[in-house]
């Protein structure tokens, strides 16, 4: 899809994607203000390295001696601005493993949380950037090397003094990773209804959807905390249909794409993606816009998008609010998905776990993608990948079939929360419990460029191309 990542992350064989400058409201230059420091600071990594006499990188703070794969840390960068930059410059910053061709992701992000972009710094001010990466669990290396710069189109500015290498990048620092601790995959299960319980039309005001169990709410895709406005989906099943309801705050409802297969993912949306058989060999992927639009992907391998594929997925919308108007404040939208069990396949004609049956797991994913006025693109979802990539298949948590009264028989006391809970399942305790089997075997082989690595958009928590 959109977000290109790990292995050659974030789309270098993109190509150059040129942006307008990005605009702040006030209240963000307003925020952005306690980052702008008086005094020189001193980090625990200094640097000292010059950008063409524009800029010094003076050095970074990590929360962490060591990184763990899988696990995000934090990165505190201090630029002195020596003479503006009114272009649009912006900043890159790569995490690589030493000598590994295998290893390149992409942490670009737009300053102080998307709220202070570069060509607004002023002479003479010091800048703090604060922001979560982290590295995949697969990690290849043995260490992580973190470069940084700034990149405008084809061009970056040239490294006049302080650790580099021949690509005009600066060398922040070279920090050793631990053994990978083993994260237990998200659960959530979809009850089963009777047939034609379910009427389309964005209410879920059936006795269904209130019993309905609930992933919780989606957390910022790339560091895993609290999104900035609500989203949660809920789940049921009958024997033909999959029903996913997605319920978004939203302050802001907006969307100009109203036909299918449009770029639903340049703007706001919501998104699912189904590995039912879960080797990361067969998956879908389906999404849906505030206008009704759809979008759907077969791709029989990791990013080897099909678009010529179509669903027959059926969607309603409610907005609770105006589409298209941004002087107003609206309150969110709701999503009613109706997906055929059968779609799970693609263009397959046989699949496993298809049709599923109770007890039966797929591995899927839930996104959302929201794009405030005047501010970048927001990505939240329901098992943050940690990286750029929302088709990071070792990511996706596990759905689960269960009965009537949302039971399973695999799942262990342990694994329940209670509803309402951010939770990892939210489901009522299972009436027997067994050992949940091992999980499916990881996708490999590096990324496949398709149309959709070029999408444009300097997106803050979201794939960004890497096109220095």
């Amino acid at each position: 899809m959109h977000r290109f990542a790990y292995l050659c992350a974030f789309a270098l064989v993109a190509g150059c994607v040129e942006q307008s400058p990005d605009l702040p409201s006030e209240e963000d230059v307003k925020a952005a203000k306690e980052n702008i420091l008086t005094t020189a600071p001193t980090p625990k990594y200094p640097v000292n390295a010059d950008l063409e006499d524009k800029l010094t990188y003076l050095g970074l703070d990590v929360d962490t001696d060591t990184v763990t794969p899988g696990k995000a840390f934090t990165l505190t960068h201090y630029w002195k601005v020596n003479k503006a930059l009114p272009d649009d410059w912006k900043i890159f910053v790569h995490l690589e493993a030493p000598d590994s061709k295998k290893s390149h992701l992409n942490a670009d992000h737009v300053p102080i949380n998307g709220k202070y972009p570069v060509h607004i710094w002023k002479q003479g001010e010091i800048i703090r950037d604060i922001h979560r990466v982290s590295v995949p669990q697969n990690w290849p290396g043995n260490a992580v090397e973190i470069y940084v710069g700034m990149w405008k189109g084809p061009l970056r500015l040239k490294v006049s003094k302080g650790p580099h290498d021949n690509e005009n990048r600066i060398l922040a620092v070279k920090l050793p990773t631990s053994t990978v601790e083993k994260a237990e995959k998200k659960k959530v299960v979809a009850k089963h209804i009777k047939n034609g319980a379910i009427k389309l039309d964005g209410k879920l005001d059936e006795k269904d959807w209130k019993d309905a169990p609930s992933t919780g709410e989606f957390v910022r895709t790339m560091d895993g905390m609290a999104g900035e406005q609500k989203t949660t989906a809920k789940l049921l099943w009958d024997d033909k249909n999959l029903y996913v309801a997605f319920e978004c705050e939203d302050k802001d409802v907006w969307s100009t794409l109203d036909k299918h297969d449009d770029k639903l993912w340049t703007q706001e949306a919501v998104e699912m993606f189904i590995d039912a058989a879960g080797d990361g060999k067969n998956y879908v992927e389906l999404q849906t816009n505030p206008k009704g639009a759809t979008f759907d992907s077969f791709l029989p391998g990791y990013r080897k998008n099909q678009n010529d594929w179509t669903s027959n997925m059926k969607v309603a919308v409610k907005v609770d609010g105006t589409v298209d108007n941004r002087a107003d404040v609206d309150k969110g939208w709701v999503v009613e998905m109706q997906i055929p069990l059968e779609d799970a396949k693609g263009k397959l004609k046989e699949l496993k776990n298809v049709p599923p049956k109770v007890g039966t797991e797929w591995r899927v994913n839930f996104f959302r993608l929201d794009m405030p006025a005047g501010r970048p693109q927001v990505g939240t979802g329901w098992s943050p990948p940690l990286v750029g990539d929302f088709h990071a298949l070792d990511k996706f948590g596990v759905l689960i079939f269960g009965d009537d009264k949302a039971h399973a028989p695999q799942l262990t006391a342990k694994a329940l929360e209670k509803p309402g809970d951010k939770a990892t399942l939210q489901s009522p305790p299972a009436p027997k419990t067994e050992e949940a089997p091992p999980e499916p075997k990881k996708a490999e082989g590096p990324p496949q460029p398709n149309k959709r690595n070029r999408a444009a958009a300097a997106r803050l928590n979201v794939y960004k191309p890497d096109n220095q």
